[in-house]
């Protein structure tokens, strides 16, 4: 009779960052911009993003440890020394990151999946999080946040309109496409579905 297999725990074995302050540059020592992934899910934005962006250098941030621990086994198969990945809180890691000004843009895939009002204080889209992304994004850095809840998309479109760090790129802070060559998996999705997806754009302002 065969045994059934343990379970995998994939809190052990996924990436995790290291403890204590965070230098990006020594992290990813190359040359070229270095780009936030937020929220990556399954992967598909970072290996479509280091496809079509090969001189950028990009961290992927994932809360759920059995999906960073996945694609960080194919970046590793696939060779991209470029792309580093950790399965962590993305609102704990932000603040312990630097130097000053060290990303040029920031990806946030379809954030805060939480319904009932006591969750509102697990949000990723919030002060704590643009007060961090204003001091890491360097001037004129993008920040680019896309979710599918329009009422979530008006709340983001709010508060980067609100702090003073930042300007949206449009007038209406929405864009009508993704125009960096690279999706997540939810919003490969979405567009097959035929789904509103709703997209803030904004830049850094100067120092």
């Amino acid at each position: 009779m065969n045994a059934t297999p343990p379970p995998i725990r994939y809190g052990e074995i996924a990436p995790r960052a290291p403890e204590g302050a965070i230098d990006l540059n020594a992290l990813l020592p190359f040359d070229g911009p270095l780009e936030l992934d937020i929220g990556f899910g399954r992967g598909r934005s970072i290996f479509e993003r280091a496809a079509v962006a090969p001189e950028s250098r990009i961290l992927g941030v994932e809360i759920k440890s059995k999906w960073a621990f996945k694609v960080e086994e194919k970046r590793k198969r696939l060779g991209l020394e470029r792309v580093r990945i950790f399965a962590d809180d993305v609102r704990e890691l932000l603040p312990r990151c630097g130097p000053e000004g060290a990303v040029t843009r920031a990806f946030v895939h379809f954030p805060d999946p939480w319904w009932k009002h006591r969750h509102a204080r697990r949000f990723v889209v919030a002060e704590p999080f643009l007060d961090a992304m204003a001091f890491l994004l360097c001037d004129g850095g993008e920040l680019f946040v896309q979710t599918d809840v329009e009422d979530r998309a008006i709340r983001y479109r709010d508060l980067i309109a609100g702090h003073p760090a930042f300007d949206l790129a449009t007038e209406t802070g929405f864009i009508d496409s993704n125009p960096y060559g690279a999706r997540s998996n939810r919003e490969h999705r979405a567009d097959e579905d035929g789904l509103p997806v709703h997209r803030v754009l904004a830049r850094r302002r100067p120092r």
